[in-house]
């Protein structure tokens, strides 16, 4: 199998090499179906089984992807040692035991409660409710020493992934008020309880924290409401869960720059991101593959990210570009979530972030911009689909929480402008489905004359970008506005 992944490095590497000795720089040279087609046959080829976190595989992935930006001729930046940074992740086994009391109203795990995060504790005192339990409502009451006992989510939260991450926001809200932990209430009935216990039952994944570790949990409504509980009410009660082990599991993502060419604009930075890993290998059902080679998802966006690197090297904008091929996306986000909390580049220095990403595509007369109509950058991203005959199309379901369960969230929560473009996804049907997340997403299936168009558009759209000297903005009453103005101090 090496011998196979070695003999298809090199002659990538020898097509991407002679590419850049021949010095072409304009796009139609620089952007080829045969490269691009060699790229994705390497990352998505079934001895790459997946490039699951933590394997041998995804090591393979990042090699080959360092080994591309060094051809480039990209610059490491510092604190990314020979172009990788490292990302401390922690692979969790599930707890054995939890049981909370509240009132006279008791949990056990699985049955009604659902271990979310914390380590082993044994723990009584006074649960406070806070309702949803929103930045501002937190900073009305006394959280110290107490358990929080919130709805789960948000108000707005009308989807699993948007509950999921508003609820990590209000955990480290809970946290920094010195609260003992988060107990919330989890009501959504698109998410039925015997569902959730799968889904949260198995190992889960997450980045190591220097912060404070609190225990966070879901309980079932139950008889809850017989309690009455009105906002900063506090009930007596208890919290004991054990059981739940870590492991370390070593990560990087790989970063390479290129310095901008204009002395005032070189100190701003686009950050250009995609995720290289996949799911890895399950269980062969009726003769099916069992390797989920992950072509659309993502080595598309892998390779998008060396188009890119490619390009720009040898037509430098005038805007300095940080490329980062980050790892564990499929595992709740990690790479990113690691780089945003150890950026390189200071973030109040990163103007704009975007983030190639996708499920697969089922409409090739445009690219889609998840994020389109909450960004300032709307117009240059049309303009660049323009040159290429595409038009732009936006998130096609905003119940699916596109714009939360991919990387650029992590971005955009901290404030950075960020956008996502990807091939043109119109709706989710069926076309979708075949190959999201399955086996048939093989290389065989791509249409290349399709993804040339969506590279060259993608490619452009940076260019353009990051040679703007204009500042790009969340638009008026976008949820990321406030945070935004408070990082970039506005």
């Amino acid at each position: 199998m090496r011998k196979a992944i070695l003999a298809l490095f090199i002659l990538v590497s020898t097509l991407t090499f002679a590419q850049k000795k021949k010095g072409a720089a304009s796009i139609d040279d620089i952007i080829r179906p045969e490269e691009i087609e060699a790229h994705l046959s390497f990352l998505a080829a079934d001895e790459m089984r997946g490039r699951n976190a933590g394997s041998p595989e995804i090591e393979i992935a990042a090699n080959y992807i360092r080994a591309n930006f060094k051809i480039y001729g990209l610059k490491p930046v510092p604190g990314a040692s020979n172009y990788f940074q490292r990302v401390d992740q922690l692979k969790l086994s599930p707890a054995t035991f939890g049981e909370a009391s509240i009132g006279d109203k008791k949990f056990l795990l699985k049955e009604s409660l659902l271990v979310i995060d914390g380590d082993s504790l044994s723990w009584s005192g006074d649960f406070i409710y806070v309702g949803y339990g929103s930045d501002e409502d937190l900073k009305k009451y006394d959280l110290k020493g107490k358990m929080v006992l919130a709805l789960a989510g948000a108000k707005n939260a009308d989807q699993l992934n948007k509950v999921f991450n508003a609820s990590s926001a209000k955990l480290k809200s809970v946290r920094d008020a010195g609260a003992q932990g988060l107990v919330e209430i989890l009501a959504l009935p698109q998410a039925p309880w015997p569902t959730l216990v799968n889904y949260l039952s198995g190992t889960s994944w997450t980045i190591r924290r220097p912060d404070k570790v609190i225990p966070h949990v879901w309980v079932k409504p139950g008889d809850l409401a017989s309690l009455s509980l009105q906002e900063n009410t506090t009930v007596k009660g208890s919290l004991s869960m054990s059981g739940k082990k870590k492991i370390e599991v070593p990560g990087k993502n790989v970063v390479g720059m290129i310095e901008g060419s204009d002395a005032k604009l070189k100190d701003q930075y686009i950050v250009i991101t995609a995720h290289y890993d996949h799911i890895g290998v399950g269980k062969s059902k009726d003769g099916q593959d069992s390797i989920f080679n992950g072509a659309r998802d993502n080595a598309v966006g892998a390779t998008a990210l060396m188009q890119t690197a490619k390009y720009l090297k040898l037509n430098p904008p005038k805007r300095s570009v940080i490329l980062i091929a980050l790892t564990s996306e499929e595992k709740g986000l990690l790479g990113s979530k690691w780089y945003t909390e150890n950026p390189l580049i200071p973030l109040n220095k990163t103007v704009l972030s975007i983030n190639c990403d996708g499920v697969g595509y089922n409409d090739k007369s445009i690219i889609t911009s998840i994020s389109w109509g909450r960004t300032s950058s709307d117009p240059l991203v049309t303009k660049a689909a323009k040159a290429y005959g595409l038009g732009v199309g936006g998130d096609p379901d905003p119940k699916e929480g596109f714009f939360e369960r991919s990387d650029q969230v992590s971005f955009a929560s901290k404030g950075v402008v960020a956008i996502k473009l990807q091939p043109g996804l119109a709706r989710m049907d069926d076309e979708i489905r075949k190959y999201y997340h399955r086996q048939a997403d093989e290389v065989s299936t791509l249409d290349f004359d399709y993804l040339t168009k969506f590279y060259k558009t993608f490619v452009t759209a940076v260019q353009l970008l990051a040679n703007e000297p204009g500042k790009y903005s969340w638009n008026a009453g976008d949820k990321y506005e406030e945070v935004s103005k408070k990082l970039y101090g506005q």
